[in-house]
Protein backbone atom coordinates (compact mmCIF):
# COMPACT_ATOMS: atom_id res chain seq x y z
CA UNK A 1 0.00 0.00 0.00
CA UNK A 2 1.41 3.55 -1.06
CA UNK A 3 1.82 6.59 1.20
CA UNK A 4 -1.44 8.13 -0.66
CA UNK A 5 -3.42 5.32 -0.23
CA UNK A 6 -2.87 4.61 3.59
CA UNK A 7 -3.36 8.41 4.26
CA UNK A 8 -6.49 7.85 2.58
CA UNK A 9 -6.95 4.74 4.60
CA UNK A 10 -6.62 6.29 7.61
CA UNK A 11 -8.55 9.86 6.83
CA UNK A 12 -11.67 7.46 5.88
CA UNK A 13 -10.86 5.78 9.18
CA UNK A 14 -10.92 8.97 11.12
CA UNK A 15 -13.97 9.93 9.82
CA UNK A 16 -15.55 6.40 10.58
CA UNK A 17 -14.76 6.85 14.21
CA UNK A 18 -15.62 10.34 14.13
CA UNK A 19 -19.75 9.52 13.12
CA UNK A 20 -20.01 6.21 14.36
CA UNK A 21 -17.77 6.01 17.91
CA UNK A 22 -21.17 6.99 20.04
CA UNK A 23 -23.87 5.19 18.17
CA UNK A 24 -21.28 1.87 18.34
CA UNK A 25 -21.07 2.51 22.44
CA UNK A 26 -24.67 3.33 22.80
CA UNK A 27 -25.31 -0.08 21.20
CA UNK A 28 -23.33 -2.27 23.31
CA UNK A 29 -24.75 0.05 26.75
CA UNK A 30 -28.49 -1.09 25.37
CA UNK A 31 -27.30 -4.32 25.63
CA UNK A 32 -26.66 -4.15 28.85
CA UNK A 33 -22.76 -3.45 28.94
CA UNK A 34 -20.52 -1.29 31.64
CA UNK A 35 -18.90 1.74 30.47
CA UNK A 36 -15.71 0.30 30.27
CA UNK A 37 -17.11 -3.31 28.38
CA UNK A 38 -18.94 -0.66 26.14
CA UNK A 39 -15.08 1.09 25.66
CA UNK A 40 -13.74 -2.44 24.86
CA UNK A 41 -16.06 -3.28 23.16
CA UNK A 42 -16.49 0.02 20.80
CA UNK A 43 -12.68 -0.27 20.10
CA UNK A 44 -12.82 -4.24 19.21
CA UNK A 45 -15.17 -3.08 16.48
CA UNK A 46 -13.27 -0.13 14.92
CA UNK A 47 -10.11 -2.48 14.66
CA UNK A 48 -12.07 -4.80 12.66
CA UNK A 49 -13.61 -1.93 10.85
CA UNK A 50 -9.64 -0.75 10.11
CA UNK A 51 -8.64 -4.48 9.24
CA UNK A 52 -11.77 -4.92 6.80
CA UNK A 53 -11.93 -1.40 5.08
CA UNK A 54 -9.99 -2.86 2.00
CA UNK A 55 -12.26 -6.04 1.86
CA UNK A 56 -15.69 -3.62 2.23
CA UNK A 57 -17.71 -3.88 -0.76
CA UNK A 58 -20.81 -1.37 -1.27
CA UNK A 59 -23.34 -3.59 -1.72
CA UNK A 60 -24.65 -2.29 1.53
CA UNK A 61 -24.50 0.96 3.49
CA UNK A 62 -21.33 1.58 5.46
CA UNK A 63 -23.40 2.11 8.69
CA UNK A 64 -24.97 -1.57 8.45
CA UNK A 65 -21.48 -2.91 7.35
CA UNK A 66 -20.00 -1.31 10.56
CA UNK A 67 -22.77 -2.59 12.55
CA UNK A 68 -22.62 -5.76 10.97
CA UNK A 69 -19.23 -5.87 12.47
CA UNK A 70 -20.08 -4.32 16.18
CA UNK A 71 -23.00 -7.16 16.32
CA UNK A 72 -19.84 -9.66 15.63
CA UNK A 73 -17.94 -8.41 18.42
CA UNK A 74 -21.38 -8.82 20.95
CA UNK A 75 -21.59 -12.11 19.81
CA UNK A 76 -18.49 -13.27 20.16
CA UNK A 77 -18.78 -11.34 24.12
CA UNK A 78 -21.62 -13.12 24.75
CA UNK A 79 -20.18 -16.11 24.48
CA UNK A 80 -16.94 -15.65 26.35
CA UNK A 81 -19.30 -14.03 29.17
CA UNK A 82 -21.21 -17.45 29.64
CA UNK A 83 -17.63 -19.20 29.32
CA UNK A 84 -16.90 -16.99 32.14
CA UNK A 85 -20.26 -18.01 34.11
CA UNK A 86 -19.76 -21.25 34.02
CA UNK A 87 -16.16 -21.27 35.81
CA UNK A 88 -17.24 -18.78 38.39
CA UNK A 89 -17.12 -19.59 41.66
CA UNK A 90 -20.29 -19.52 43.81
CA UNK A 91 -21.34 -16.41 46.11
CA UNK A 92 -23.59 -15.79 48.47
CA UNK A 93 -26.69 -14.41 48.02
CA UNK A 94 -26.47 -11.28 50.86
CA UNK A 95 -22.78 -10.63 48.83
CA UNK A 96 -25.07 -9.94 45.53
CA UNK A 97 -26.12 -6.64 44.56
CA UNK A 98 -29.87 -6.40 43.42
CA UNK A 99 -29.22 -3.92 40.91
CA UNK A 100 -29.88 -5.33 37.18
CA UNK A 101 -28.70 -4.32 34.17
CA UNK A 102 -30.93 -2.32 32.29
CA UNK A 103 -32.80 -3.37 29.21
CA UNK A 104 -35.02 -6.28 27.90
CA UNK A 105 -38.53 -5.58 27.86
CA UNK A 106 -38.86 -2.59 30.23
CA UNK A 107 -38.44 -5.42 32.72
CA UNK A 108 -35.19 -4.02 34.34
CA UNK A 109 -36.36 -0.30 35.18
CA UNK A 110 -35.95 -0.64 39.25
CA UNK A 111 -34.30 2.23 39.45
CA UNK A 112 -35.89 4.23 42.41
CA UNK A 113 -38.48 1.60 43.29
CA UNK A 114 -37.81 0.58 46.67
CA UNK A 115 -36.04 -2.34 47.67
CA UNK A 116 -38.83 -5.38 47.44
CA UNK A 117 -39.73 -4.23 44.03
CA UNK A 118 -35.58 -4.28 42.99
CA UNK A 119 -35.37 -7.58 44.26
CA UNK A 120 -38.21 -8.59 42.20
CA UNK A 121 -36.71 -6.88 39.37
CA UNK A 122 -33.86 -8.16 39.97
CA UNK A 123 -35.47 -11.80 40.05
CA UNK A 124 -37.53 -11.39 36.64
CA UNK A 125 -34.34 -10.40 34.96
CA UNK A 126 -32.50 -13.46 36.23
CA UNK A 127 -35.53 -15.39 34.80
CA UNK A 128 -35.65 -13.75 31.53
CA UNK A 129 -31.86 -14.34 31.16
CA UNK A 130 -32.20 -18.24 31.94
CA UNK A 131 -35.04 -18.51 29.46
CA UNK A 132 -33.54 -17.00 27.22
CA UNK A 133 -29.95 -19.07 27.22
CA UNK A 134 -32.43 -22.13 26.52
CA UNK A 135 -33.09 -20.70 22.87
CA UNK A 136 -31.32 -21.92 20.46
CA UNK A 137 -28.28 -19.11 19.32
CA UNK A 138 -30.40 -17.32 16.14
CA UNK A 139 -33.77 -17.03 17.89
CA UNK A 140 -31.68 -15.68 21.23
CA UNK A 141 -30.17 -13.41 18.96
CA UNK A 142 -33.21 -12.26 17.08
CA UNK A 143 -34.68 -11.76 20.08
CA UNK A 144 -31.57 -9.53 21.81
CA UNK A 145 -31.47 -7.44 18.65
CA UNK A 146 -35.00 -6.47 18.40
CA UNK A 147 -36.07 -6.17 22.13
CA UNK A 148 -32.49 -5.09 23.42
CA UNK A 149 -31.59 -2.42 20.87
CA UNK A 150 -34.83 -2.18 19.16
CA UNK A 151 -33.75 -2.61 16.13
CA UNK A 152 -36.80 -2.93 12.59
CA UNK A 153 -37.29 -6.31 11.38
CA UNK A 154 -35.30 -5.25 7.97
CA UNK A 155 -32.28 -4.29 9.85
CA UNK A 156 -32.17 -7.64 12.02
CA UNK A 157 -32.74 -9.31 9.01
CA UNK A 158 -29.28 -7.40 7.61
CA UNK A 159 -27.21 -8.15 10.58
CA UNK A 160 -28.22 -11.75 10.57
CA UNK A 161 -28.21 -12.49 6.51
CA UNK A 162 -31.76 -14.26 6.49
CA UNK A 163 -35.29 -13.07 5.58
CA UNK A 164 -37.75 -10.84 6.73
CA UNK A 165 -39.90 -13.04 7.22
CA UNK A 166 -37.43 -15.37 9.16
CA UNK A 167 -36.86 -12.88 11.63
CA UNK A 168 -40.84 -12.54 11.84
CA UNK A 169 -41.11 -16.26 13.03
CA UNK A 170 -38.05 -16.36 15.20
CA UNK A 171 -39.23 -13.56 17.20
CA UNK A 172 -42.71 -15.37 16.99
CA UNK A 173 -42.07 -18.20 18.76
CA UNK A 174 -40.05 -16.53 20.97
CA UNK A 175 -42.71 -14.42 22.44
CA UNK A 176 -44.72 -17.96 22.47
CA UNK A 177 -41.83 -19.63 24.31
CA UNK A 178 -41.30 -16.45 26.95
CA UNK A 179 -45.37 -16.27 27.26
CA UNK A 180 -45.36 -20.15 27.91
CA UNK A 181 -42.75 -20.57 30.15
CA UNK A 182 -42.76 -16.83 32.35
CA UNK A 183 -46.63 -15.51 31.79
CA UNK A 184 -47.10 -15.59 35.47
CA UNK A 185 -44.18 -14.07 36.78
CA UNK A 186 -45.02 -10.97 34.17
CA UNK A 187 -48.38 -10.62 34.77
CA UNK A 188 -49.53 -12.52 31.75
CA UNK A 189 -52.09 -15.79 31.51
Amino acid sequence: MSDSQAAKKLEEFERLFEDYCRPVSRYFARRGCSKEECQDLTQDTFMGVYKGMESYRSESSIETWLFVIAANIWRNWLRSQGAKKRDAAEVPLDSQSSSAPQGILGVLAAQDEGALQGLLSSERYRLLRRELEKFPPRMRFCFLLRFYQGLKYREIAIIMGVSVETVKSQLFQARGRLRESLGEHFGEP
